[in-house]
């Protein structure tokens, strides 16, 4: 049985949307070893609850923390000191005590960093975590990190980073010797700042690390590696320019589409081909990333996640909760561990 936390009151569409979301994974998936732990305010959840008719409240265990909850405005800093009792507070709190084995927030990004670090803590010789997510590209998939949980990073940390991206590759993509590199403004050795200069120095020392140098924002759709690090600043930032560039497209396809019958039936021969593009580009199919560095389980959800799109991060943190991943981790971090 995998018992999933869940931080009701995170994300920019309030409970409604989290509650919705649960009920589509159920109703997408069916589970029979699957349970959920809420935790939040239980009358606006309730009330959620009571308008969904086929809501699985059998799998669902309600947990109220009352109205204390995270803002997205929050500091990360402030949530540490007046985090307790939160939503988001208790449901690391049930993985971090062995209740639930995995935890997922739409929450306040670097508060559920902060928190989650102090409660569940981290694997050794890891200083913090960051969030990873597979990249779709020209030549497949890379793994990508960190997309926002540390906004300002130091070299160390970067290397820690690659060593962290080197291990997701090895597990989630099954490449033996995946490449890694920096992202940059350029792929010149000269170019960067000194933070990139004193990373680089440190992978190009290490022996257990694929390091390839320095790769460009237009790199990571040509799959030029197989991991890219970046700090959480710089990370956030691409993912969501490559998000927006996407509904931008399939907006301009739309419109080019619904200005004559011509391009409406062009559209509808090729309907399946249309559909599998914008499955493969939707960034709500990918949602979901784990915090590396972490003894335990724990996925964020984008802020805007809808239903769909919370669904696809629980179906995330079901598989992870259900492999062998944080074990794994550990083992081949233990072989790639770094002097710095």
């Amino acid at each position: 049985m995998v018992r999933v936390a869940v931080d009701m009151m995170g994300g920019d569409l309030g409970v409604d949307s989290n509650v919705a979301g649960i009920r589509r994974f159920c109703l997408d998936n069916r589970p029979t070893d699957i349970s959920f732990d809420l935790f939040g305010n239980i009358a606006p959840i309730e009330a959620a609850i009571s308008k969904l008719g086929d809501f699985p409240s059998d799998l669902c265990t309600l947990h109220d923390t009352g109205d204390r909850t995270i803002s997205s405005e929050e500091r990360p800093s402030i949530a540490i000191k007046k985090g307790g009792g939160t939503s988001m507070f208790e449901a690391i709190s049930h993985v971090a005590l062995d209740r639930a084995d995995v935890v997922v927030s739409s929450g306040n990004t670097g508060a559920f960093m902060a928190l989650a670090k102090i409660i569940i803590g981290m694997i050794s010789d890891i200083s913090r975590p960051a969030l990873v997510s597979i990249i779709p590209n020209i030549r497949g998939r890379s793994v990508m990190l960190d997309l926002g949980a540390n906004t300002d990073c130091s070299a160390t940390q970067l290397a820690q980073f690659a060593a962290m991206g080197s291990a997701a590759a090895k597990i989630l993509l099954d490449i033996e010797s995946p490449s890694v590199a920096l992202l940059n403004i350029g792929t010149e050795r000269s170019k960067g700042t000194d933070t990139l200069d004193e990373a680089y120095k440190i992978l190009e020392n290490n022996g257990n690390i694929n390091f390839v140098g320095f790769i460009e924002g237009t790199d990571i759709s040509k799959g030029t590696s197989d991991v890219i690090v970046t700090d959480g600043f710089s990370g956030n930032i691409s993912l969501k320019t490559m998000e927006g560039t996407i509904r931008y497209l399939l907006h301009l396809a739309k419109e080019e589409i619904d200005k004559s019958l011509i391009c409406k039936l062009g559209c509808f021969l090729c309907r399946g081909m249309m559909i599998s593009i914008r499955n493969s580009l939707d960034p709500s199919r990918h949602n979901g990333a784990p915090l590396l560095g972490l003894r335990k389980v724990a996925i964020k959800s984008h802020g805007g996640a809808d239903a769909f799109g919370l669904a696809n991060a629980i179906s995330a943190a079901v598989t992870f909760a259900k492999s062998n991943f944080i074990p794994s981790m550990t083992e081949v971090l233990a072989s790639l561990k770094t002097a710095v």
